[in-house]
């Protein structure tokens, strides 16, 4: 009886254990699977959407996909806190595809957007750089205080700089220089349009002496100097004929008129040759005097000075002169024109006492350099 009792007691474990079994098994095939090969596609995309520029260009659905991506790492490690059969990784998955999702989308739209904004910084340097090239023509020519130097190199420096983000693919660094650059090259540009805008306001005067002296040495049969300051160019006639140009040299200040000794401008009017030197009565080779100040300067002179425009203590200057010992490169007399010792030795012998010169701010207008210069 006692055996009997013994074998259904086994009998009976072996069938809990084998039922328990089968229980075990189908909790282990019913087991959810951690989605690990979702999560590792959303990680890829995610970092291939960065690399397309998505963190610049698709923001948004960068940050929507990488939102995603911590739902679904933050259900995946919820879920595996649970015991292994209650577990359900079932959103963990569902955000890990979203995220999938969304990456490959924001890598689509920033490699979209990356194309199109490329070209357009690409014109928005190209357009600074022209600006720039053709300014720098007029720019290094005007006599501009430091800061707006100081604008015009950081602007330079600045472009440079874009252009090297730009080769390196980092477009958002790029734009930044470039806009930059552009403030500073525009606020340099605007000062020197604003000088010159109230400098060209003589421009009449200019070409009414210029069409007066080259009348009268027609007329006479005589040479005459005109100095075109703007260019910076001397131009010989002879009876109304140009028969020579030459470069020249100036004053570190040479727009406007002269106003005082010492304040290194060169002047503009009509003159005349008072007397030729050669060395050693001049420092320079040869040089013509002329007859600054002549009437007008005087004048000009002592109105300023009534105004206070002149400190009290200023002298008119004198000594202007047609000179040797140019070809430097700059604007570097106290107010006279330098000439190439080639070039006024060309000149010298031909050129007497008397003759006229006639120095103007510009024989062009300034919407003429302007078009020409693109400035």
């Amino acid at each position: 009886m006692k055996r009997k009792i013994l074998k259904l007691i086994l009998l009976i474990t072996a069938l809990i254990i084998f039922i328990a079994g089968i229980v075990f098994l189908v909790l282990i095939l019913r087991y959810p699977h951690p989605p690990a090969t979702e999560i590792e596609d959303a990680r890829k995309a995610i970092l291939v959407a960065k690399r397309a520029g998505a963190d610049q260009y698709a923001l948004l659905q960068y940050k929507k996909a990488q939102t995603s991506y911590d739902s679904a790492m933050f259900y995946f490690r919820l879920e595996n806190e649970k015991i292994f059969f209650k577990r359900d990784f079932s959103l963990s998955k569902v955000n890990a595809i979203k995220s999938a999702k969304e990456a490959i989308d924001a890598e689509k739209s920033a490699k979209a957007i990356s194309r199109n904004f490329k070209s357009y910084l690409e014109t928005k340097i190209d357009s600074l750089d022209q600006l720039l090239n053709h300014f720098k023509d007029i720019f290094v020519k005007l006599p501009l205080d430091n800061y707006v130097y100081t604008d015009f190199t950081k602007g330079k420096i600045l472009l440079l700089e874009s252009k090297y983000a730009f080769e390196n693919s980092n477009y958002n660094n790029c734009n930044k220089k470039v806009d930059l650059a552009s403030e500073h090259i525009s606020k340099a540009y605007e000062v020197a349009k604003l000088l010159l805008n109230d400098y060209f306001k003589l421009y009449p005067s200019w070409v009414e002496w210029a069409d007066e002296t080259i009348d009268y040495s027609k007329k006479n049969k005589t040479k005459a100097i005109i100095v075109d300051k703007f260019s910076k160019k001397a131009y010989l006639y002879e009876s109304g004929i140009l028969k020579l140009s030459t470069d020249i040299e100036l004053g570190k200040n040479w727009i406007g008129f002269k106003k005082f000794k010492g304040d290194k401008a060169t002047p503009e009017g009509r003159y005349t040759i008072i007397k030729k030197k050669i060395d050693p009565h001049t420092k320079y080779h040869k040089a013509f005097l002329i007859d600054y100040p002549n009437g007008d300067d005087k004048k000009r002179f002592h109105e300023a000075k009534r105004k206070g425009l002149i400190p009290r203590n200023k002298d008119i200057g004198n000594m202007i002169e047609i000179h040797g010992g140019g070809g430097q490169g700059a604007n570097w007399t106290d107010g006279c024109v330098a000439l190439k010792n080639s070039d006024i030795d060309k000149i010298y012998n031909i050129i007497n006492e008397g003759t006229p010169v006639t120095i103007v701010g510009s024989l062009l207008s300034l919407s003429e350099i302007l078009n020409k210069n693109l400035l």
